[in-house]
């Protein structure tokens, strides 16, 4: 009989976590389940980074056909981008799999729509959509523009002429400066981060949610070259400032 105790503790531990598994799988929402596939239908949820990170780790195309069959996403595939032939840069910044974004739904993006690497324009798209679901409650109005500073750039991190490069260089991150909400209030990185009042507030709650889907949220409190705006990427860091 005592041979026997060790298979029936294994087999009662793999049936405890068969039967957990099922209960989680039917009761808790899909957002907080990791092993689940990211569903841009879902709020953001406790699991939601970890899925986004399964999804960027797959196929390009699998990241592709969930932004062009999310509801209310304004996006199409970017042409593929090279960057330099000679110099800085060469063989290094640029993308072959992109999205370009115009905003979704009623909200759009000023100056004008940006390159996004797709796992970048996921993000985006969930992090927009929270944003736009904080104003409603602060505010009792929407989210209406999105004013950022761009995504491209084939450069170096901080400015720097050697070292690693920013995840400017493959589309991979952008600048965030302002929102705009539907009554043309704006909220801005510069003018309100250091405020006491709502607008302040509004930010900060910004910036908490944009942790849960980017790696990387850096904003003035990280240092004060971010002190006009938000740096959001999705590079192999992790980091939120």
């Amino acid at each position: 009989m005592s041979g026997w105790k060790g298979p029936l503790i294994w087999i009662t531990t793999a049936a405890i976590f068969a039967g957990s598994a099922y209960l989680a799988d039917k009761y808790i929402p899909g957002q907080h389940l990791p092993w689940k596939k990211l569903d841009t239908s879902r709020p953001l949820g406790k699991a939601t980074k970890s899925q986004i990170l399964r999804m960027a780790l797959s196929p390009p195309e699998v990241c592709m056909s969930l932004a062009r069959d999310t509801a209310g996403f304004e996006t199409i595939p970017s042409d593929p981008k090279e960057g330099p032939s000679t110099g800085e840069g060469k063989d290094v910044c640029g993308w072959e799999t992109a999205r370009l974004v115009y905003g979704q739904d009623d909200i759009v993006l000023a100056p004008g729509e940006a390159n996004m690497k797709c796992p970048l324009s996921i993000s985006t798209y969930l992090w927009t959509r929270e944003i736009d679901r904080l104003a409603q409650e602060r505010y009792g109005e929407g989210l209406a523009k999105m004013h950022h500073m761009g995504t491209y750039s084939c450069r170096r991190q901080n400015g720097n002429n050697s070292g690693r490069w920013s995840q400017h260089a493959y589309g991979n991150a952008w600048d965030v400066a302002s929102f705009e909400l539907t009554d043309g209030h704006l909220v801005s990185v510069r003018s309100d981060w250091t405020g006491e009042d709502g607008d302040a507030e509004f930010l900060r709650d910004i910036r908490n949610a944009a942790c849960k889907v980017f790696n990387v949220t850096l904003s003035p409190d990280y240092n004060a070259a971010h002190y006009d705006h938000f740096h959001l990427d999705m590079g192999p860091s992790s980091a939120c400032r």
